[in-house]
């Protein structure tokens, strides 16, 4: 007669080992091949009694029957790894993707924390035909600048094509062609204390030179004085927009960036439990999967709102060529948001897509 089986879990290594359930004695496991007792003794009959012999007889019996029964848990184990494997073969697909993700997020957002260009502006105008000739420089030629706005400062490039000698020198037929390039910053906070500073003198000298001429005098001094207050206000105000959306956007990115970096660290730990480097409690792993789900999703938001917030606060930068007289617009000239802001935004909307998608998964699994 052939008796039920059940399944029982090591109490060494925790693996399901297919047992007879009237066996009893001291078994070795198939697995980490440590022994353990199982089962319970048959009752006694009255006629015998079960001898020192008896047991050890009983007991080269138990492990007899534990070694014959050695092929079921055997095929139990491999059946256990082809699990494992569909399991990694399943986690493979939009988790991983959700990893690399995560990871381009991690370089985006540190990228931006030391970007120049979250905004950026260039100009180039070409020399009259009759200076290319005098000057025998090549077509096209001309000058040019460029801005790179950053979170706490502007800087400035300055392209023009020259040559070594003046063309007016007399030698500026033997000499080279090249092209000059120059450099200049303006940090937001030093321009902002400069300009008020120059608003306070301004303000200062309009009260103490005010009512020395006549009416006619005294109206026209302080309309200039209006004005060149105005003017000075605004020029406070287009660097102050510049520094509130730098530190705003500043600010976002350093919070992003302890997300992910958390957010990373909780999809490598998934990612090496699933392919059973590490283990944990299933209940514990579903609970850190959806809230590292949802987290990823906040971040993502997060930077989108930080972004949206930062084209919201900068100023309109035609004001620039508006704020100071020696500067002339030029005719043809490109500005807008930089490559990092365009980067930043796009690559969230799909990270968002991801995440929404991973824990849609996850759901549908549960």
């Amino acid at each position: 007669m052939i008796g039920n089986m059940v399944v029982i879990e090591c109490p060494h290594c925790s693996e399901d080992i297919e047992m007879d359930d009237d066996a009893f004695g001291l078994f070795e496991c198939p697995y980490c091949e440590n022994d353990y007792e199982w089962g319970e003794a048959p009752k006694s009959k009255k006629r015998k009694s079960i001898s020192s012999v008896n047991r050890t007889q009983l007991k080269k019996k138990s492990r007899t029957k534990s070694l014959e029964s050695k092929t079921k848990p055997l095929q139990r184990k491999k059946q256990n790894n082809s699990q494992k494997n569909m399991v990694v073969l399943e986690y493979g697909g939009i988790q991983v993707s959700a990893l690399f993700a995560t990871f381009v997020m991690l370089m985006l957002i540190f990228t931006g924390l030391n970007s120049d260009e979250w905004y950026t502006a260039d100009s180039w105008e070409e020399y009259d035909a009759e200076y290319i000739r005098e000057c025998e420089l090549s077509d096209g030629a001309g000058s040019g600048q460029g801005w790179s706005f950053g979170t706490s400062a502007v800087l400035t490039k300055s392209v023009s094509d020259t040559r070594t000698d003046s063309c007016w020198s007399g030698g500026g037929l033997d000499s080279e062609e090249y092209q000059r390039v120059r450099y200049s910053g303006q940090n937001y906070g030093n321009a902002i204390v400069e300009v008020s500073e120059q608003i306070e003198s301004k303000e200062e000298y309009c009260e103490e030179w005010g009512g020395w001429g006549d009416a006619e005098d005294e109206k026209e001094f302080q309309d200039q004085c209006e004005e060149d207050l105005e003017h000075l206000g605004e020029t406070h105000d287009w660097y102050n927009s510049w520094d509130n959306g730098g530190t705003l956007i500043k600010i976002v990115m350093l919070i992003s960036l302890f997300f992910c970096l958390l957010i990373f660290s909780i999809k490598t730990l998934l990612l090496l439990q699933h392919i059973g480097v590490i283990e944990s409690e299933n209940d514990l792993l579903t609970k850190i999967t959806m809230y590292e789900n949802m987290l990823s999703a906040i971040m993502a938001m997060l930077v989108v709102f930080g972004l949206i917030l930062y084209w919201l606060i900068i100023p309109d930068f035609n004001h620039l060529f508006r704020l100071d007289d020696n500067w002339e617009e030029p005719e043809e000239y490109s500005y807008g948001l930089g490559m990092i802001w365009w980067s930043l935004m796009l690559f969230s909307f799909i990270y968002i897509v991801l995440s929404v998608s991973t824990m849609g998964k996850s759901a549908s699994r549960d």
